[in-house]
């Protein structure tokens, strides 16, 4: 009777740990679920707010509301620009971003052009494609700012994609020096793309150090996001024609959209 009722207690524990075994791994199984779930609806929610955030071809309500609120953004930090921050704190660092990178980057000196407190630009020295860097040309310039001052710097261009294009200003000081991060909606970047198609002629002659110097003598603002400056361009062959520049602020941006070419 004893080793009957043994065999019973020991059935009886057996089909417990199966029971609760079951039990864990059906658990298991629906936290797994669970966990699925979750993950796959905050991918849903990342998507929907990464959509928000961007500005698809063909929907300029969209463009022009984030624009709006770049501007905001843009108020806000106008003056984190110039404090402490450097030509390599930005967040667009990615190929298809590569203009927007690259006018934000350096944003501190096109907003000074921009708000026409740049007067003079003259270059001082040409390395046109030096040897071992075949599509890269160094002009190394002077600037006349308008509180009287003057500083160093050099314009890096780049060819790339049949195209010259500025990549980069180093050794600025000061407020000329570093720029900003506003978000811009991706389409952005075919306007920039399309303007320095369109200031190839300018570009080329910067790049192939055919270009002297330029001098403002007049600052008409149509508006706080317009610029349109007037006075002279040169060439290295000396010979000097009336200019004018153009520039935009879009989503906190300043950027050129036209340049007389130089002789």
């Amino acid at each position: 009777m004893k080793k009957i009722l043994a065999i019973v207690l020991v059935s009886l524990l057996c089909a417990g740990g199966v029971v609760v075994a079951a039990w864990r791994i059906s658990g298991d199984d629906a936290g797994g679920e669970a966990a699925a779930s979750a993950e796959t609806a905050a991918r849903g929610t990342f998507r929907q707010e990464l959509a928000a955030t961007e500005s698809p071809e063909g929907d300029p309500g969209s463009a022009e509301a984030l624009g709006e609120e770049s501007m905001a953004g843009a108020s806000d930090l106008e003056g984190a620009a110039t404090e402490g921050m450097t030509g390599e704190d930005f967040a667009y660092t990615t190929p298809d971003q590569r203009y927007v990178t690259e006018t934000q980057r350096h944003q501190n000196f096109f907003r000074a052009v921009g708000e026409g407190r740049v007067l003079r630009l003259e270059v001082v020295s040409a390395d046109v494609r030096p040897v071992g860097d075949p599509d890269t040309s160094y002009i190394k310039f002077v600037l006349t700012t308008s509180d009287g001052g003057s500083a160093t710097g050099t314009m890096v261009m780049k060819y790339d994609a049949g195209m010259w294009r500025i990549a980069a200003f180093s050794q600025l000081t000061g407020d000329l020096q570093g720029g900003t991060n506003y978000q811009v909606p991706r389409s952005f970047e075919d306007v920039l793309a399309r303007e320095i198609a369109e200031l190839q002629p300018f570009l080329t002659r910067i790049a192939e150090g055919r270009f002297a110097y330029m001098e403002v003598h007049g600052v008409n603002r149509p508006s706080e996001n317009e610029t349109v400056l007037t006075g002279v361009v040169a060439g290295k062959s000396g010979k000097t024609v009336p200019a004018e520049m153009r520039l935009r602020r879009d989503y906190g941006i300043w950027h050129l959209t036209y340049i007389t070419n130089p002789p």
